[in-house]
């Protein structure tokens, strides 16, 4: 039986010691921030950008990963593999699936099969590391990609942004230009459904914006894994005990969200990605 390696993109925010522990090969977009590019992770903390950020002169910029860093992330790769699995950001919301498949396009002679997540953040990072150890256990690439396709649907991130100014800087979705003028100053609950972010409702303050973001997640069900999700926002400890007494998920994880999705969701987001039991 070949054995399968999966390869993702750094805005799935997997833990380095979690990608290190299952064998995931990350591959880093980069960020522009005052003049400097930057590899996601590389020169510039997570924590010392969004603590910049609210005083930056020029927005930041974000690019995906040029296809030879794919490529020569696939060959590695390749060294201790039969076949890769390379499952990456939605398509809907950055050109990264595109790079992936001519990278894959690059190197004929392995088995490389992209995957378009759909999700971004720890929704993809959840679904490349249900690959993962899928493919520790000895799993074939079929059984892999049709475990993959069934936890999509299960899949979920929300967050509640503390404004949308950011999400308006990026441009990468319609709906927020067109209800700016009246939810800058209010609070956003936002989605990602089948591949964008949706507009879920918004509220006049912070506090009821987290209490309907705890109600959401409790909606779900019962929860195999959930990753708490923050832009370094004050309540984040407050806001994960609340989950685990609520949920109770099997598998738990509190992350900083990379700088590539910090710059469309700004400093003071609070999020969940859920993948339910059913």
């Amino acid at each position: 039986m070949g054995q399968v390696r999966v390869v993702t993109d750094s805005t799935s925010d997997i833990p380095p010691e979690v990608a290190a522990r299952l064998n995931i090969t990350v591959i880093p977009a980069y960020i522009q921030v005052e003049g400097r590019s930057y590899r996601d992770g590389v020169g510039l903390s997570r924590e010392q950008f969004y603590a910049q950020l609210p005083r930056m002169t020029t927005s930041p910029t974000t690019a995906v990963p040029p296809p030879h860093e794919f490529a020569l992330a696939y060959r590695e790769a390749m060294t201790e593999a039969d076949e890769l699995i390379a499952i990456v950001v939605s398509a809907e919301l950055s050109g990264m699936y595109d790079v992936a498949c001519l990278a894959a396009q690059e190197v004929p002679e392995l088995k490389v099969r992209v995957v378009d997540s759909g999700q971004v953040t720890m929704g993809l990072g959840w679904l490349a590391i249900v690959a993962a150890e899928a493919a520790a256990n000895g799993r074939t690439a079929e059984e892999i990609l049709a475990l993959i396709e069934d936890t999509k649907p299960r899949t979920h991130v929300y967050a509640v942004l503390d404004t949308l100014e950011y999400l308006l800087r990026s441009g990468r979705v319609s709906w927020a230009r067109a209800k700016a003028a009246q939810i800058l100053r209010i609070k956003p609950l936002v989605g990602v459904l089948m591949g964008k972010v949706r507009d879920l409702g918004r509220t006049r303050t912070r506090g009821r914006a987290i209490d309907r973001l705890v109600e959401v997640t409790r909606s779900l069900g019962p929860l195999d894994r959930l990753a708490v999700l923050h832009s370094y926002a004050s309540e984040v400890e407050a806001f994960r005990r609340r989950l685990v007494e609520d949920c109770s998920p099997a598998q738990l994880l509190t992350v900083a969200v990379t700088t590539i999705i910090g710059t469309h969701v700004g400093p003071r987001a609070l999020g969940v990605a859920a993948v339910t039991a059913h």
